[in-house]
């Protein structure tokens, strides 16, 4: 609040003062008042025009307002130039805009004064990592903020866990929440609805995109989810940017992929099994020297595949039956070719077929030369290959990102192999 001259002391107020008073002032020229007529508009030394109205007799000025000041006392001459006393401080438009400008709330301080934010408040106090004062900061921003019932419905579905913000307190789930709120901050720019355009891309704070859509007047961000945010109150304009109330938190990709962590591929989840170890051995071996069309590349793409992956036992088996000792002992191009082909004897590629979907006697092309397993029902699932004994399904139905796995207790053998061992 301003009581007194002597409360413009900032350097800010002292340059609005400037404006102030230099509006006030016309260079170049000794206007009397007979020098003036009604309608004129007159140039001021700030920049901005002033206008004359005449009316019985009494000269009147008009600024931005829109209100007239009335000159009480004219024509007092001075030795450079000419002063007209007016009842009124004259006001420029550019003057106004600061004014509007200095009362307008920040972001944060709007945040705080409406309760349906409280818990957006909430967010970013728990986070406790300086964003409240980022954003209380010089900006420009846009924020799209959440409503307190769109927190609320975020904590649902976070299960039991979270049943409040406060639960968000190791480092961890802070730093998720800092993640979470920095996707809802547009830094460098105040971006009104007039500002949006339907199908705009726009970089957030956290670093991914928000998608805005259009549809009936009303702006819907679409966040990683695809589940558009509606914008419940827009163009909220703060003194550092502006704020559009949206009725859903908005998660972006890093976000969802800590909470709901995508699946391993079929490598990555061989590897993690202890019993199949041997397995990614083995294939690991079939793919050395190579250079393309690895076995991990093939098994590490899109897919879909199936997989039977034999366990260590089964292995162990296998090199029994062959009198090798190792893996290690598949060591000429040949062998490692051979090892390479009884692997993908094991793949069935095109199809994640789970366990359920398999028929008795059902035919499973396989990625060898398009020899062919057999699904066998009864008690529990087999898989019958070429040497007429066949595998147990042990665990079924591991799915990966890219198809699905049946662990098995026997190495499936193709007819090349069966030739070899007998």
């Amino acid at each position: 609040m301003t009581n007194s001259l002597a409360d413009f002391d900032t350097q800010a107020e002292k340059d609005l003062l400037v404006k102030v008073l230099t509006y006030h002032v016309v260079a170049g020229t000794a206007a009397f008042s007979t020098d003036l007529s009604d309608g004129q508009m007159i140039e001021t030394f700030q920049g901005e025009n002033v206008g004359i109205n005449i009316k019985d007799g009494m000269v009147h000025v008009m600024d931005a307002t829109g209100t007239n000041a009335t000159v009480s006392t004219a024509d007092a001459k001075a030795s450079n130039g000419v002063v007209h006393i007016i009842d009124k401080v004259l006001l420029p438009q550019e003057v106004l805009d600061l004014l509007a400008q200095m009362s307008l709330k920040t972001i944060v301080e709007i945040a705080v004064a409406t309760d349906d934010l409280s818990l957006l408040v909430g967010a970013l106090q728990q986070a406790d990592a300086g964003l409240v004062e980022v954003l209380s900061g010089d900006g420009p921003f846009t924020v799209f903020a959440p409503t307190n019932a769109a927190f609320v419905a975020l904590l649902n579905a976070l299960g039991d866990d979270y049943n409040s913000l406060a639960d968000f307190d190791t480092q961890a789930e802070k730093d998720l929440l800092v993640k979470v709120l920095t996707y809802h901050v547009i830094a460098g720019t105040a971006a009104f609805s007039t500002d949006l355009s339907d199908g705009q891309q726009i970089e957030t704070f956290q670093g991914e995109n928000v998608g805005i859509s259009i549809k009936n007047g009303t702006v819907h961000v679409t966040d990683a989810t695809e589940d558009n945010a509606a914008v419940v109150t827009a163009d909220v304009e703060a003194s550092n940017g502006v704020v559009h109330i949206i009725n859903k938190v908005l998660l972006p990709q890093e976000v969802l992929d800590i909470l709901n962590p995508p699946l391993p591929n079929i490598v990555q989840n061989a590897q993690s099994v202890d019993a199949l170890s041997s397995l990614v051995a083995a294939i690991l071996k079939a793919d050395e020297g190579l250079t393309q069309d690895t076995l991990v590349d093939i098994l590490s793409g899109d897919g879909p595949f199936t997989v039977f992956a034999p366990t260590n036992a089964a292995f162990s088996n296998l090199l029994a039956a062959l009198g090798f000792h190792s893996l290690d002992d598949f060591n000429t191009p040949e062998e490692k070719a051979l090892l390479r082909r009884v692997l993908l004897y094991h793949v069935v590629p095109g199809a994640a077929v789970a366990s359920t979907d398999l028929e008795n006697h059902q035919r499973l092309d396989t990625a060898n030369h398009s020899e062919a397993l057999f699904a066998i029902l009864g008690h529990g699932v087999q898989i019958r290959d070429k040497s007429g004994t066949d595998a147990n399904v042990t665990t079924a139905d591991v799915v990966a990102s890219n198809g699905i796995v049946h662990i098995v207790d026997k190495v499936l053998f193709p007819q090349e192999l069966v030739n070899l061992i007998h």
